[in-house]
């Protein structure tokens, strides 16, 4: 069940911090059994596409058993065959798209990157302020600098409950 299949990886792409990531279902069925046959145990949206016509397969190219990854702005930024159902290298993939146009957003004073802004942070930015080191991520008043304004700046954001 390959949409099955998408269904629980749309679901580990959630877990992973890719929230805004959907998975949609196309195809083209008569309107009383598309769910239980198209998409049967899966949660992802279906926009069915009446025979014979095929509108929305005729935008994606003619595109069958593929999954197309847009962005944002409707553009393509990948595709991949899945005529064997989901496997490995096809997650990977479809992984690698969203992680290659989508990186991880950073928390603004995570110097060491832990997800959490905290001491570990102000004793980095220091030894940076101290050694002259220039890492974008301790310019958290974002003019260019890595000072004492920054330090500033951090520990106040520490500080607000």
């Amino acid at each position: 069940n390959t949409f099955g299949q998408l269904s629980n990886f749309q679901a580990e792409l959630r877990s992973e911090g890719y929230e805004n990531v959907v998975i949609i279902a196309v195809g083209q069925s008569v309107a009383t059994n598309f769910n239980s046959n198209f998409c049967a145990n899966s949660d992802l949206p279906l926009v069915v596409d009446i025979y014979p016509d095929y509108d929305i397969r005729d935008a994606f190219n003619g595109a069958h058993k593929q999954v197309v990854i847009i962005d944002a702005d409707q553009n393509e930024i990948g595709r991949i065959s899945l005529n064997g159902g989901l496997s490995s290298s096809s997650e990977s993939y479809i992984r690698n798209v969203i992680i290659e146009n989508y990186p991880p957003e950073s928390v603004l004073g995570d110097i060491n990157a832990d997800e959490i802004v905290n001491i570990q942070d102000i004793i980095l930015l220091i030894n940076m302020i101290l050694s002259q080191e220039m890492n974008e991520s301790a310019d958290v008043n974002f003019d260019g600098n890595v000072d004492i304004l920054d330090a500033v700046v951090l520990v106040n954001l520490i500080l607000q409950p």
